[in-house]
This record gives structure tokens, sequence and C-alpha cells, in this order.
């Protein structure tokens, strides 16, 4: 009796015929998520070549290289006497035509007073209302020429635009300078950015992630993902990535190198579970009956590496046994 209860429980162990003995895991239970990094630097949106915007000789520049400017400060003075004759000149002018507008006003008021007891004629009111509109029109065209002419005047003097480092001196004292010379190169203290080219199987993962570090000289600063660029560089043939300090107080000066870090929060496949079929490289999972295997090719995987798998979580994948199953034989779930 012992050797017959021996006989069923051995038999009870042997798989079905055919069948392969396999255990299963879900691609929730292996999936892992992959640390990704990028190169990167922070620059400012604020870099500028001011230029100049009137004809005239350098006559003081009283900042030097490497110098913290604060908005509105004096870079440097264009030599203004040419404009301030200018401006005197249109001061005069329009002093003329404020008189002669004055004169054309107290005509047509006078006209019009007597023109209901016929002293002036049609002609005559007409000819004074003509005069006063042209002593308008005058009177307009020297303010506008006198506004232009302080303006002139106000271009002589090259302020800061923003608070910024000077990182250059284009031009010297007593240089020529007219409209369009370069004259100093500025870049802004704030509205800095990081900056990092990202490959575009990795570009969607960076979006997505909760967290982004930028590492820099021994420094680690949070940074959060402000836009990834839609188009693909030319050269680099990556997307570019823009990302922000968490903190304005962190964020590290213009100029500084280093990469940015994040999970990528996409499910991996494991390496180990890559195999090979027909040369084709892919993942053995289990079929929707329980009873066979199914081969999953995946065209764009690398034999060793991770690679990213978009599986329902609850998919079932063939783990003991996948190396040895082929596509569409029987299986058993031990």
């Amino acid at each position: 009796m012992k050797r017959w209860l021996t006989f069923l429980l051995a038999l009870a162990c042997v798989p079905a015929f055919g069948a392969e003995p396999v255990t299963v895991v879900t691609y929730a239970e292996i999936a892992v998520y992959l640390d990704r990094q990028a190169a990167a630097r922070v620059e400012s949106l604020n870099e500028a070549r001011l230029s100049a915007q009137v004809s005239a000789t350098v006559k003081q520049i009283p900042v030097r290289p490497g110098q913290t400017v604060a908005a509105g400060e004096l870079l440097l003075a264009l030599d203004p006497a040419d404009y301030r004759i200018q401006v005197n000149a249109a001061q005069a002018r329009l002093e003329a035509a404020d008189a002669a507008l004055d004169m054309a006003r107290l005509r047509v008021e006078r006209a019009r007073r007597l023109a209901p007891q016929n002293f002036v004629s049609e002609d005559q009111l007409l000819e004074a209302e003509t005069r006063y509109r042209q002593a308008q029109a005058e009177h307009e065209g020297a303010r506008q020429e006198l506004n232009g002419a302080e303006l002139a005047l106000e271009r002589t003097l090259v302020k800061a635009p923003f608070a910024a480092v000077v990182t250059e001196r284009l031009i010297g004292v007593g240089a020529l300078a007219s409209p369009g010379t370069p004259l100093l190169e500025l870049v802004a203290l704030d509205e800095l950015e990081v900056v990092a080219g990202v490959s575009p199987e990795l570009a969607a993962g960076l979006a997505l992630a909760e967290q982004v570090q930028f590492e820099s000289g021994g420094r680690i600063e949070p940074v959060e993902v402000l836009r990834v660029a839609p188009v693909i560089t030319r050269g680099g043939r990556n997307r570019q990535a823009r990302l922000g300090f968490v903190e304005a107080s962190a964020s590290l000066p213009a100029g500084s190198e280093g990469r940015i870090r994040w999970t990528d929060p996409r499910p991996a496949l494991p390496a180990d579970y890559l195999v090979q079929r027909d040369g084709q490289l892919g993942v053995m999972l289990l079929a929707e009956d329980s009873e066979s295997a199914e081969f999953l090719v995946l065209p764009a995987a690398d034999s060793g590496r991770p690679h990213l798998v978009d599986l329902p979580a609850n998919s079932r994948l063939i783990d003991d046994g996948r190396r040895r199953v082929s596509p569409g034989q029987r299986v058993t779930i031990r």
C-alpha cells in the first residue's frame, strides 16, 4: 500500500505531458526605476550686448569688467555737446510755434465773434480757421522735434537695463561710437535657469519626475522642470530642458556647469528578463490562457541593459524557466 501511495504522489508532481514547469511574477513586482542624468549649465535669461544708439565720442566708462551694477546705474557716457545744441534749437522752435499758435487762436476767436455781425466775410473766417489748424500742426511738430532731441541727448548716457555683472568692455574712452557699435556686455544676476540637453527617449521621464537635482562644484540644489522643448536640436540631437531653482536664494552663478539627476518614474524591465528568440530580444510572458508561453518582441532593447516597457502592472512574466521555454510552448505554473 505504501508503494502505491508513493507512486501516486510522484505522479501528481509530474507536469502535464509536454508542459514546461515555470514560475511567474507580475511586472509590478520586478520593474525597476532608473536613475538618469544629463550635463547641464546655469544660464541667465538676460545676457545683453549694449550698443550705441547715437553717434558721439566715448567720454567716460565708469565701470570695469567683473563689476556688479544695479538697474539704472550709469555704464558709459558719450559726448552730449551736439545733442544739447539740438535740444536748445528745438526748444526755440517750439517757443516760436507757441507764439504763432497763440496769435492764430486770437485771430480765429475774433473772426468768429465778428462773423455774425458781417464784419468778417466767410472767406476771412475760413482763412483764420485754416491758419489756426496749421499753427496747431506746426506746434505739434515742434513739440515732437523737441522730444526727439531730448531722447537723443538722453541716449548719450548708457545705463544698466537690469541688475547685472559687466562681463566685457568692447570700446574705450575717446573712440567714436555710432548707432550699432557694441559698447558693453552684461549678464543678469537674477532670472537664472538650468539648461540641459536630454535625449528624446529620456525627455518624457524628466518631465514626469517628482524630484530633480542639479549638482555643480560639490553643491546639490533641488530644481524643477519649467519646460522641455518639443523640437530636437540639430547638432546634439537632444531636446532642450529648462529648469528653475526651487529656492531663489540657492541659485548658482550663471556659467556654473554640472549635471542634473532624476529618477525616471516610468517602470523598466530588468536586463535579466530580456531573452533572445530567433535573433530578436524580448520578454517571455504567460499567455492569457495561462497554459502557454508568449514572446513579446522589444525592437529597441539592448542586451544587458534595462528597457522601458509600457506593460500593465499585472502583466505576468515567466521568471524561472524563461530561458528554456519557446513561444507558444505549453507551460505549467509551479
